[in-house]
């Protein structure tokens, strides 16, 4: 009886016909489709926000898709070999793609430096904050083996068999090799990074700007000097000086440049407001705080007076109010994309 009920079932199901439409078809107007997979069409590269000078040409490919898969990548714990780790774990985009190194390396050691931040590097030639890597791409290579403990090319293959990716690595290279398109679309998102638009942006192309702002930003550009160092409109020079070692003996510049001991790549003061800690080893935790060492010339925090680059400068207590309030005025308030959904 049984075997009859269910020769019975077997008629009543006949085989699929090699013309039969599938239960998940392919479209064609859906994106790129692997293993019956579509992408959404990928949002368009982010524009260069207002205040900012227009960027050189990228020494990467810059498209909409190769930023959304870097973004996926920046992520994604699974880059890293113990898989908890990912860029955005140090590099953290609400406090404006910058850490305070208190994230150990997978391997368990502690960073000497805090990560810096993460914006406006399309305008960088040299990275890092001693700027010895020459290139983007060297500067991340470095970084996931330090950082992530993998090479970027071993690390892709723990994902690159995930269904979403594989789709994401063949849109971005179209079908070459994964290794390439991940390395090209975390460039593509590093590079987009942008910390522009800010208050002070908004207000400068109003009739007036308020007195107090106008102020500060005369005494940033004037009395306390800050702009031959931080120089508008990127708020820096992207050059080396010297704070005197600060807490940490590090040599810093001195690495590539033996003159520059102790000398460290200017940080942008764009966005600033949204960070965790200051200097390249965090010694410092505030802005505020920052700023005042910078006008003591360079004193406390551990820092040798003898190998500082700068010179005590004094203001009012009227005038560091308005100092203080420029350079807030240099954060955009906008909060930052969430996490995306990782495939």
């Amino acid at each position: 009886m049984k075997r009859f009920v269910l020769l019975f079932l077997l008629a009543a199901c006949p085989a699929k016909k090699s013309g039969d439409t599938p239960s998940n078809p392919q479209k064609k107007d859906a994106g790129v489709v692997v293993d019956a997979l579509a992408l959404a069409p990928a949002p368009p590269v982010p524009a260069v926000p207002a205040g900012l000078p227009p960027p050189p040409e990228a020494a990467v490919t810059i498209t909409p898709e190769a930023v959304a898969l870097g973004e996926l990548l920046f992520w994604d714990t699974r880059l890293s070999i113990n898989n908890k780790l990912a860029c955005a774990s140090c590099h953290v985009p609400e406090h404006g793609f910058s850490g305070d190194f208190q994230v150990p390396t997978t391997a368990g050691k502690p960073n000497l430096r805090r990560p810096a931040a993460l914006v406006n590097l399309a305008w960088q030639k040299e990275y890092g904050w001693d700027g010895r890597y020459n290139s983007l791409a060297e500067h991340m290579a470095a970084h996931m083996r330090g950082q992530l403990g993998d090479d970027l090319a071993a690390a892709v293959t723990r994902i690159s068999d995930v269904p979403g990716y594989r789709a994401h690595f063949d849109r971005v290279t179209g079908g070459g090799s994964a290794a390439d398109a991940a390395m090209t679309s975390l460039a593509a998102y590093i590079l987009t990074r942008y910390a522009g638009d800010a208050p002070f942006d908004r207000l400068a192309r109003e009739p007036s700007v308020p007195p107090d702002l106008k102020a500060g930003f005369a005494l940033f550009t004037g009395k306390a000097q800050c702009s031959v160092c931080h120089t508008p409109p990127l708020y820096t020079d992207n050059q080396y000086h010297r704070l005197g070692l600060i807490k940490t003996a590090d040599e810093g510049r001195g690495r590539v440049d033996q003159a520059k001991q102790g000398a460290f790549k200017t940080p942008t003061l764009r966005g600033a407001t949204a960070r965790r800690a200051f200097f390249h080893d965090a010694s410092v935790a505030t802005l505020d705080e920052a700023i005042d060492w910078h006008l003591a010339g360079g004193v406390g925090h551990g820092a040798d007076p003898s190998i500082v680059d700068i010179k005590k400068i004094a203001l009012t207590p009227a005038e560091r109010t308005q100092l203080g309030a420029f350079v807030r005025a240099l954060t955009d308030a906008m909060a930052p994309s969430p996490k995306p959904q990782l495939p």
